[in-house]
């Protein structure tokens, strides 16, 4: 064989090994375990609401994509199957907040047990501000209720 084509036949391999192995570990890599995370800032549903209202930008440059433990008061539960979403504060331009249906599943007499107007400690990923929904935390978990 000539030379030329071995190492170009070479190259073709180690590629191929090289990207079915980026694959398999962007495909495989564990989700993020928020329960045993600790969360980068506590705060309370109110500062964090006027953090976004203030300098929405700022905000997700310093919130974003971490993990913040929240507390606050429910104002809305929306329960659609398995998935159920708290929002604290503000019905209309609160903390949204839910949580993954396996959790709710697991933890299901638990999040039952909540109703509007109880004070609870969430911590969740930052996803950062929606108009309407106002400031998004997602994969929640219940720390406790006070």
């Amino acid at each position: 064989m000539n030379k030329y084509v071995k190492i170009i036949l070479i190259i073709i391999i180690v590629g191929i090994v090289c990207g079915g192995g980026g694959i398999i570990y962007v495909f495989f890599k564990p989700h993020r375990n928020l329960a045993k995370e600790k969360p980068s800032f506590t705060l309370t549903a109110s500062e964090l609401l006027k953090q976004f209202g203030a300098r929405e930008d700022s905000a997700y440059k310093v919130y974003g994509d971490k993990a913040l433990q929240v507390n606050g008061k429910i104002a809305d539960i929306t329960k659609k199957g398995n998935d159920i979403t708290f929002v604290l504060e503000d019905q209309n331009s609160g903390v949204s907040c839910s949580f993954d249906s396996t959790y709710c599943v697991v933890n299901k007499a638990i999040i039952d047990g909540l109703k509007s107007g109880d004070e609870v400690n969430l911590k969740g990923k930052c996803d950062g501000y929606d108009p309407i929904m106002g400031v998004v935390l997602t994969r929640c978990v219940l720390v406790e209720k006070k």
